[in-house]
């Protein structure tokens, strides 16, 4: 009996070590394995500079067009912005004399968002980075990415996992983030493979969240801005920004993202949560 025992670990032995030593040997190729390139340089490589692209623009402002489709209302007016990386925005129509008029407001700094809009009951404020904020709004962005945008850049992280898409002719970049809730972005550059032509937003569910396509790069002292920026949903509804004026690193020397009197705003967690109540399926096809 001791001898068959013994028998069986010694034919065990050779074949586990086969087996680790083929894993190793997998591993190894697969760990030193020459990336593969595009235009140049490695994903990695692509991811790097382009999360660096505008990286010295801090502030900028300027005057926009924006413009709606797809929703139930229209919106085709001229606004007023300012912005400072990375959570301060401040955005309001323009009369057709050009003069600021307070039928449309954005101001969001980092700790609250607060909108003012003929198309609200009453002004309206929450947190930033609101879980229902994000889920009530007809296209999932949060303040943060849209502030990137205006800057000329992406709200990516170096550290994220990146790989090309070599089933595609064009350059396309894929990117992903976190384990059990992952999130998935696309990069698709130009066909000169020079600028961004396309950004898209996935949850973890690998749903859309958000489609934004750049267009008409120009150059302001030594950054690269996209003058129109449209963003869009699965549905396509769209917003389009059509940047008219643009000083980038511009002079701030009051505080224009600070929120004076919230008395008549209405805090947002409260209709938010009634539409969640009443709407469960609406909700919840929103998120998947």
């Amino acid at each position: 009996m001791e001898k068959k025992f013994s028998l069986m670990i010694s034919m065990r032995l050779p074949i586990s070590f086969l087996i680790c030593l083929t894993v190793i040997i997998i591993q190894g190729c697969t760990i030193f394995r020459t990336p593969q390139l595009r235009d140049g340089e490695s994903a990695a490589q692509c991811l790097k500079r382009i999360a660096e692209t505008n990286d010295l623009l801090v502030s900028c402002k300027g005057i926009a067009k924006i413009s709606t489709q797809g929703f139930e209302f229209q919106l085709n007016e001229r606004i007023a912005f300012i912005s400072q990386k990375s959570h301060q925005l401040r955005a309001e129509m323009l009369s057709p004399f050009g003069v600021i008029g307070s039928p449309f407001q954005v101001i969001c700094n980092k700790n609250l968002i607060y909108l003012n809009s003929r198309f609200l009951d009453k002004p309206f404020y929450t947190r930033p980075d609101a879980f229902l904020l994000k889920h009530a709004l007809p296209i999932q962005i949060q303040p943060k990415e849209l502030i990137a945008f205006l800057h000329g850049q992406l709200p990516i992280m170096p550290e994220m996992h990146a790989i090309f898409d070599h089933q595609s002719d064009q350059k396309i970049l894929l990117l992903s983030k976190g384990l059990i809730k992952k999130t998935r972005y696309k990069v698709t550059f130009d066909l000169s493979a020079t600028h961004v032509r396309s950004f898209e937003k996935y949850n973890h569910f690998n749903k859309l969240m958000y489609r934004l396509t750049f267009d008409r790069y120009q150059t302001y002292q030594t950054f690269s801005i996209p003058s129109i920026l449209t963003i869009a949903n699965a549905d396509n509804q769209c917003v389009t920004l059509d940047i008219q004026s643009y000083f980038p690193n511009c002079a701030i020397k009051k505080n224009p993202f600070q929120i004076e009197d919230l008395r008549q705003a209405e805090k947002g967690g409260f209709p938010c949560v009634t539409s969640w109540i009443f709407n469960p399926i609406q909700t919840l096809l929103n998120l998947f």
